[in-house]
């Protein structure tokens, strides 16, 4: 039975000029009881169609509608969205925009509470979804006082609770831990298999692979377009893939790469479980028994930076009696370096990260939290600022201004800098993100690359010394990742910035961190270069962290091949096994 269907719809906003469309002559039927995952770059289309299965396109986010969208058998176009909400659920990019109730639990209950269901039933609704999002420990929790990632967990159980016909996620678990992302995953895959329901998530890189494991079919949206529709592995390893930015999984990588060099396998993978079984398969037949770096293989050289800039020590924070965020948290980090901190989801990452800018203050007297070894404690937050500076997991919680130029320019503007002045930094720091064709653009309606872009852009006038950025690789496709970290890296380099980034995304760390600190249940855990971090996959465990996908396929061929354990790229683990082949066929 067809759930969803499109019949030519197209769509342009308000603000859209005549002749640009956010949506383009969608045709397609999605059945019933399916998993679909629509993928594509940020801006792509993928959030507009979402809103679109609900009707917020075009009621609320207002604009041009052309063809139409049925959902459960009704045309959008003749019901409200308050009337469709009982056939489609919807999980928003930003789930703060979804969530006002004063408790997790009261806000779970007030979707199926509203549509007017028995008390019974609501009760265990309510009971089954918090269990299904593991939020029983903030049951009773104020939900502005929760983590990103656990508010993310908290929309997506709202849904569940209200069982709907249809759940459209849009970007789910970009703010999940490792652990998180497939946990969620699972669930939309165990619910639509066991209530028949509906399930469409969209995805725009960073967490592909999670994707892929659990999806029937994959559509590929760019500039609104279908480009490719089909099933997950013929999509993924279609070029056009390459051609959107959107990224594959790194063992599908990893196989093509090896494809190019004369390796032939029968398939080419999508999962871990499946590259794992091909692996063993092809190492066994060719009568590999080791996987060893070439000899002259070499690991990152060590990097020198700079003496100590920032130095935390013995950091306890209470919210209440009952919260205990953070738990004697100490180390330094040197001039230019540039450091993940990573940890499951209400690990502490947040709430230490706002000691290191002055906006939340140690509950113990004997902490030390020095910024340029200066006692941030006892500064004010103007002066803080011009030090170390915050970038915020929403961007949203920091934009106001109407245009990407007046935004950049307010806090130069705020501290009395002449005109010249303000305008020489306003354009430098445009260009460190190649924003100044969009310098007029509004900022409402921006598509949420751009505002990734633009919320780090607006600190830069200030020159802080040290650069603290929450997520700042959350929406954004594979290239939007390649451009943010190569511009944080050009801060540094050119600069002399220090960057520290909190983040779920494992591939960015391994890619592009000199270093990790590994939070869990307010403890530092873990501190040291990625390689050596993620080459502990038993103790990572403990924080609900998993290593990048190409560094766990190293490890289950550990026991039996040999394989390092800490292989962190795509390129490391196909000069291993390239090198390992050839070895063998040579007799060496």
């Amino acid at each position: 039975m067809i759930s969803i269907q499109a019949k030519d719809f197209s769509f342009r906003y308000l603000h859209q000029p005549e002749g640009e469309k956010a949506l383009s002559n969608l045709s397609f039927e999605i059945e019933e009881a399916s998993v679909v995952g629509v993928i594509g770059r940020a801006g792509a289309g993928k959030s507009t169609l979402v809103k679109s299965l609900n009707g917020l396109v075009p009621k609320v986010d207002l604009g041009y509608q052309e063809g139409d969208i049925i959902v459960d058998g009704l045309n959008t176009r003749h019901y409200d969205v308050n009337q469709l909400a009982r056939h489609v659920g919807i999980v928003l990019q930003n789930p703060e925009v979804q969530i006002f109730s004063l408790t997790v639990g009261d806000d779970v209950a007030f979707g199926p509470a509203n549509l007017g269901l028995p008390r019974e039933e609501i009760f265990r609704r309510v009971s089954e979804a918090i269990q299904a999002a593991e939020l029983e420990h903030l049951v009773d929790r104020n939900p502005n006082e929760i983590s990103g990632g656990e508010q993310q967990c908290l929309a997506i159980a709202g849904i569940l609770a209200m069982e709907p016909k249809i759940m459209a996620f849009d970007e789910p678990i970009s703010m999940l831990d490792p652990i998180g992302k497939q946990r969620v995953m699972s669930i939309l895959r165990q619910v639509t298999r066991r209530a028949g329901t509906t399930s469409i998530t969209t995805e725009s890189g960073a967490d592909i692979e999670a994707v892929a494991e659990v999806v029937d079919r994959l559509i590929a949206i760019d500039q609104g377009e279908i480009l490719i529709d089909g099933d997950p592995s013929t999509v993924l390893q279609d070029e056009r893939i390459e051609q959107i930015g959107v990224g594959r999984p790194q063992v599908t990588e990893l196989f093509l790469e090896l494809k190019k060099r004369g390796v032939d396998f029968p398939r080419i993978p999508i999962t871990l479980a499946e590259a794992k079984q091909l692996l063993e398969e092809k190492l066994r037949q060719l009568g590999v028994k080791q996987l060893l770096r070439p000899p002259d293989f070499c690991t990152r050289p060590p990097k020198h930076f700079g003496p100590p800039i920032v130095e935390v020590e013995n950091i306890h924070h209470f919210y209440n009696p009952q919260v205990h965020a953070l738990k004697g948290v100490s180390f330094t980090i040197p001039e230019r370096q540039i450091v993940g901190i990573i940890g499951q989801n209400g690990s502490g990452k947040t709430t230490l990260a706002r000691h290191l800018v002055g906006l939340l203050k140690p509950t113990n007297k004997d902490a030390i939290v020095k910024v340029k070894s200066i006692d941030i404690r006892k500064l004010r937050l103007d002066k803080i600022i011009r030090m170390i500076n915050y970038v915020f997991q929403n961007p949203d919680d920091q934009l106001f201004a109407e245009t990407i130029w007046e935004e950049i320019a307010f806090a130069p503007r705020m501290i009395d800098l002449p005109e010249e002045e303000i305008k020489r930094l306003t354009e430098e720091a445009m260009k460190v993100f190649d924003l100044e064709p969009h310098k007029d653009r509004y900022i409402f309606g921006l598509d949420e690359d751009l505002k990734t872009y633009l919320s780090i852009s607006c600190i830069l006038p200030l020159k802080p010394d040290v650069l603290l950025i929450d997520e700042p690789t959350t929406g954004l496709d594979e290239q939007g990742e390649v451009k943010m970290m190569r511009s944080l890296k050009k801060l540094r380099d050119e600069m002399g910035k220090t960057i520290v980034i909190i983040t779920h995304n494992m591939k960015t760390v391994g890619n592009h961190c000199d270093r990790v600190l590994v939070m869990s249940k307010g403890h530092l855990i873990m501190d040291g270069t990625p390689r050596e971090v993620f080459a502990q996959s038993e103790r990572l465990l403990e924080a609900d962290i998993l290593p990048p996908q190409i560094t766990r396929l190293g490890q289950a061929l550990a026991s039996e091949f040999g394989c390092p354990r800490d292989v962190l790229t795509v390129e490391e683990m196909a000069e291993i096994i390239d090198f390992s082949i050839h070895r063998e066929m040579s007799g060496a």
